[in-house]
């Protein structure tokens, strides 16, 4: 007789037999994520415990994340309206999204905004919610309209949490976005840890 396990279940086992006889066990993760919009903002109502709402100022996504040997994730994210402070003593603290400007360009050199990510890793009683803060920073170029649009972009994602339940409970780690998720998948590489 022979058992045959696919790896979005071999995996997550692995890691959760090694974290039992060890302490955090990272496995670095690719795949792609894709976003597509959400007229309806449900992230107002899905971010982790204790976001206001009104955090939540601007594009609002449905999130599709495919990670290699793990299960696919679903979720919503949106882009915030957070405090960014300078590491100049004395510097004004300003709000996201921000500009950084390019010398004698109209353009900006970079836009760097913030955003925050819901998603449920899992399925069933092994059902885990992710909660993440991200950081998206974008070269800007103008279109043949004359709108700013994205040129290049890269997100920078922190899992910051988790509710604690599931096979994927207490969860850590980072993933980095390259390319404009929007409509279309874009490569993801990161790191994912379990306790």
């Amino acid at each position: 007789m022979s058992i045959r396990m696919t790896p979005k279940f071999a995996l997550p086992l692995l890691l959760t037999f090694a974290s039992s006889v060890a302490g955090a066990v990272c496995v670095p993760v690719i795949g792609t994520a894709r976003l597509l919009p959400d007229a309806a903002c449900t992230i107002r109502t899905v971010a982790q415990p204790g976001t206001p709402a009104s955090l939540f100022g601007g594009d609002c996504f449905s999130v599709q994340l495919s990670l290699a040997g793990f299960p696919a994730a679903t979720g919503y994210a949106g882009n915030t309206i957070e405090p960014m402070a300078s590491l100049v003593p004395g510097a004004p603290v300003t709000v996201a999204p921000v500009a950084v400007p390019a010398a004698g360009s109209p353009l900006p050199r970079q836009i760097v905004q913030t955003a925050r990510t819901t998603m449920w890793l899992g399925h069933g009683a092994r059902r885990t919610a992710i909660y993440t803060t991200d950081v998206v920073v974008i070269q800007p170029q103008l279109s043949a309209t004359g709108q700013v649009v994205p040129k290049l972009m890269t997100e920078q994602i922190l899992i910051s949490g988790s509710d604690g339940k599931g096979a994927f409970a207490n969860v850590s780690g980072h993933l980095n976005v390259m390319g404009t998720t929007v409509g279309a998948p874009s490569a993801v590489t990161g790191q994912i840890c379990m306790p």
